[in-house]
């Protein structure tokens, strides 16, 4: 919160800011792969196949970035359909976390053909917009994932 007395400068001001403890972004779970790959996908709303904006169970896409403006309870995230790891399973990048200063819930809720024969290696993460996609953080990142 930003207070000012009248007739102090800006320079006088205190700004509360909340930083998170190292503990508060690691990633709870029972089972860690590493390295992993991070990719990114976006959907495509002008597509005439509904799993080009849909999940896996016919359901919205969340994205990073409405989950980051708290517009989406979770991040959707792909992984290989080989895997079948079940719908909704809660899983945890902590390196996501440190980036972004906070924790980000993901919940694997779709598959691709081009995720099929990864395994654990690739995790693909929703994303706004092609653009979105572009972005260092969720392109081509050794990471950790945690289910």
């Amino acid at each position: 919160m930003l207070s000012m007395q009248y007739g102090q400068s800006a320079l006088a001001t205190s700004i509360d800011v909340y930083i998170p403890d190292a503990a508060e972004l690691d990633c709870p779970g029972n089972v860690t792969h590493g390295p992993v790959t991070l990719t990114a996908y976006h959907p495509q709303f002008d597509s005439d196949r509904k799993r080009d904006y849909l999940d896996a169970q016919n359901r919205k896409l969340y994205t990073l970035q409405e989950y980051l403006d708290n517009r989406a309870p979770y991040v959707t995230v792909g992984m290989d359909p080989d895997l079948q790891v079940p719908y909704g399973k809660e899983a945890c990048i902590p390196e996501l976390n440190r980036h972004f200063r906070r924790a980000i819930r993901l919940q694997v809720r779709d598959t691709h053909v081009d995720l099929r024969g990864g395994g654990y290696r690739r995790v693909d993460l929703c994303v706004r917009t092609q653009e979105d996609s572009y972005d260092d953080i969720v392109n081509m990142l050794q990471v950790t994932l945690v289910l």
